[in-house]
């Protein structure tokens, strides 16, 4: 019997190496039946009558029963109502006869579609099945809408179509497999990065050429085993799991693998093990997940009521991990709880208690390095600080969050979210009397014109009293003028009327010109201490008298000179760039210029809001604004590439921020916006930016005396001039 089965094992494994040699020389054979498969299977769908479309269903199943020998590393299907095919009947006897029955195949599809996995990669090891067995294998999962694909041994070490291409090119990971062509040799099993989830079926796994295929995947530049991977590895002997005990085999706490052993008598029953390792040096841990399953009805409660894997894994044992943290001001910064200078590193300290947090409730620590830089691309393609740590691999984890960068993805991945940081250029509105004429503002338009009617009717009612007077004044006509405009700012009459018609029109224009002035020196006064409402966006601010200073930060120069919206372009090229260094600046220095002048400032919010609440007073902070010139990403936790505990990091800071640890924490070192209390102004000294319409009038004024001056005194001497000139002519001549 013994010699028996070491006969059909042979015969099995040629089976294997011929169908797989078959499909080398075979490849374009198989690609022109699959067309005519794909036609026939469209002919198929847009027949009306009956029986030819399942006549057509069966030449479709016959063809893939064909083709899959010469498809062994490409995927392959059949519709779930697929008609069984001739010669299956032998096949569904061979399993009854077989320990496996019709049982394992039932719990491996119901094993996967509890997962949510409809593509599979079966992974065939030399003399692991024979092949009529893995026939009807494929048959089982293809009947039930399972995509397999199968990787036979020769598949595995074929690497003719291996490239030497990395995902992150950037930042290309050390290699940790090391082949020597005995234990370990190079694989061509190359799994992309994936967003669905992926079925690994191992049919054993105390094989050389598994063990190898177990190492490549947990090798460092590989990580294969992540969490929408979904390994299973079957075995009829419990004492194999000693073979995971191998320090290159790291199955990671984010890894989704199981080890299910079947008997091998009748009557048939299986036990599932979820399987990982804390780390690599770590001993195999071992959890059951259902014990004596007989059918897919058993499997399926069994990860009901397991749950997830991931639970079970928040014990790291205190492993020690490689963080760093930015300090962007060393001079300024005192301690990371320091709460009287929040705006100094806000981001490393309002991280800092979620990271903490997070090494509590995982049993981890940290050997922390300080940098002074987030990381940012140097001319020959690397990167500084932090990033620069990451590129290098010497970082497992930050301790604080970063911006999501696409140049960043390529050397980092980013596990969650935690704040967002906002950036805006703060300033006062200016004062009304900077950006408008005040002394038009009082009176409506309306009112102005009722002013001037009034004056030329007053005008033209002391001219008739004069001119139909029987009275002599002591006046002319044009002093009518000067009365009137006297009246009109207070300045008084210098002439003495006597009679009572002339002085009636004197006391009446005197008194309404007095509520006309009133009213003029009270709106006045009011509108002095208005802030105005004319910067409301970029636009605005670049056409304004006020100077830009910006926050001396790194992020602060790229995203200006990387941003593609036209207005903040021109506001950087016309305010910004035109001054070269010396409008960057720290933020206190800022905030100062911001308060005593016309000034705005380009700071992060949350800094700008401390200095806000800690030196303005409470009319200055009346009319304050800001506007984002650019948004910011959201910051988030980067990890290196490849990083086995990404996926228990993440729903360990996710599960944070629905406890509210991750608002408590924004509450306590972000500061608000300080908020107006008092509305009324305060003392408001006038100063020549106020006074610059009264000055022009009064220029103009000058100018104009000046010039009536010089005419008057031509006109006087015009005789004299005149005689000059001519004696002068005929001295010439």
């Amino acid at each position: 019997m013994k010699e028996m089965a070491a006969s059909n094992q042979k015969e099995a494994s040629s089976t294997i190496e011929e169908t797989a040699e078959t499909f080398i020389w075979k490849r374009t054979t198989a690609s022109t039946l699959l067309n005519k498969a794909s036609t026939i299977k469209e002919t198929a769908a847009s027949a009306l009558e009956e029986e030819q479309i399942e006549q057509r269903r069966k030449l479709f199943v016959l063809l893939l029963l064909l083709l899959w020998p010469l498809t062994a590393s490409t995927s392959m299907s059949a519709p779930a109502d697929a008609s069984i095919p001739r010669g299956q009947q032998e096949q569904k006897q061979l399993l009854k006869d077989d320990s496996w029955g019709n049982q394992l195949p039932d719990m491996l599809v119901a094993y996967y579609r509890q997962h949510g996995v409809h593509s599979l990669m079966l992974v065939v090891c030399r003399g692991d099945i024979d092949a009529a067995r893995l026939h009807a294998l494929l048959q089982h999962f293809m009947a039930h809408n399972i995509y397999v694909q199968l990787w036979t041994e020769q598949c595995l070490n074929d690497l003719r179509h291996v490239g030497n291409e990395t995902d992150t090119p950037e930042a290309p990971p050390p290699r940790s497999f090391q082949a020597d062509n005995e234990t370990h040799w190079e694989l061509a099993f190359v799994l992309p990065a994936l967003n669905y989830k992926l079925g690994i079926l191992l049919l054993q796994f105390n094989s050389s050429c598994a063990l190898n295929l177990l190492r490549w995947s947990a090798a460092t530049e590989h990580n294969y085993f992540t969490t929408n991977r979904y390994w299973l590895l079957l075995t009829q002997d419990l004492q194999e799991l000693q073979l995971l005990e191998d320090a290159e085999i790291f199955l990671p706490p984010d890894s989704e693998v199981r080890v299910l052993w079947h008997a091998t008598s009748q009557p048939f029953n299986a036990t599932l093990l979820d399987v990982y390792k804390v780390a690599a040096w770590k001993p195999l841990k071992r959890r059951l997940v259902g014990h004596r399953l007989r059918n897919p009805r058993h499997m399926v409660h069994a990860l009901q009521h397991f749950g997830s894997a991931i639970t079970y894994r928040q014990n790291l044992e205190g492993i020690v991990f490689n963080t760093a943290i930015v300090i962007a001001f060393p001079d300024l910064f005192t301690d990371i709880e320091d709460l009287s200078l929040r705006h100094i590193d806000t981001i490393s300290k309002v991280n800092h208690r979620l990271m903490l947090e997070l090494a509590v409730r995982l049993n981890m620590s940290y050997n922390t390095y300080q940098t002074v830089n987030y990381g940012w691309r140097q001319p020959n393609g690397s990167f500084d600080g932090l990033m620069g740590r990451f590129q290098r691999y010497e970082l497992d984890f930050a301790q604080l969050g970063i911006f999501m960068r696409l140049d960043r993805i390529a050397l980092c991945d980013f596990v969650a979210e935690t704040y967002r940081v906002r950036a805006g250029i703060m300033f006062r509105q200016p004062p009304l009397s900077a950006v408008a004429n005040i002394f038009s503002m009082p009176f409506q338009q309306d009112v102005w014109i009722s002013i001037l009617v009034l004056l030329i009717v007053t005008m033209l009612v002391m001219l008739l009293e004069m001119f139909f007077s029987p009275h002599t004044h002591n006046m002319s006509y044009l002093d009518s003028v000067n009365f009137v405009f006297g009246a009109m700012c207070q300045q008084g009459f210098y002439v003495n009327v006597s009679n009572r018609s002339a002085r009636i029109i004197v006391f009446t224009t005197f008194v309404a010109a007095v509520f006309l002035f009133t009213s003029f020196s009270a709106n006045i006064v009011a509108l002095l201490q208005s802030p105005s409402d004319a910067i409301q966006s970029l636009g605005d601010l670049g056409q304004s008298p006020l100077e830009i200073g910006v926050q001396d930060t790194q992020y602060n120069k790229i995203y200006f000179t990387e941003s593609t919206d036209p207005v903040t372009k021109s506001l950087y090229h016309k305010k910004i760039a035109s001054k070269g260094d010396f409008v960057y600046m720290r933020p206190v220095l800022g905030m100062e210029k911001m308060r005593t002048g016309l000034f705005a400032y380009q700071v992060e919010l949350q800094a700008g809001y401390q200095i806000v609440s800690d030196t303005f007073s409470e009319p200055e902070k009346c009319g304050l604004m800001e506007l984002e010139p650019f948004q910011l990403p959201m910051l988030a936790v980067p990890t290196r590439k490849n990083f086995p505990y990404k996926e228990l990091f993440r729903r360990q800071i996710r599960w944070q921020r629905e406890i509210s640890l991750v608002n408590r924490e924004e509450r306590k070192w972000i500061p608000q916006k300080p908020k107006c209390e008092s509305g009324v102004g305060g003392f408001v000294s006038i100063g020549l930016t106020e006074c610059r319409y009264a000055f022009g009038i009064f220029g103009c004024g000058a100018a104009l005396s000046f010039g009536v001056f010089l005419i008057e005194l031509i006109r006087k001497h015009s005789h004299g001039i005149y005689t000059f000139v001519r004696g002068y002519k005929h001295t010439l001549h």
